[in-house]
């Protein structure tokens, strides 16, 4: 079962169903699961349902690109 509650919004694990007004965290990132995903041996069977927030803060760019 995907657990992404208070991760950023990824489209290859979520599937936004709606925007929640929440100013506390940062846009883009998800609030709310509405029904689970799943994955199977690490491939997805289902994208979880979710809310993502809008309003908030910009989300800080992915670490990952730095040298």
């Amino acid at each position: 079962q995907i657990h992404p509650e208070g991760e950023r919004f990824d489209p290859e694990f979520h599937q936004a169903m709606m925007e929640v007004e929440n100013a506390d965290v940062p846009s883009g990132t998800v609030v709310q699961e509405l029904i689970p995903g799943y994955l199977i041996a690490g491939r997805l069977l289902r994208a979880a349902m979710v809310a993502v927030s809008k309003g908030g803060p910009a989300a800080s760019p992915n670490a990952s690109n730095e040298n």
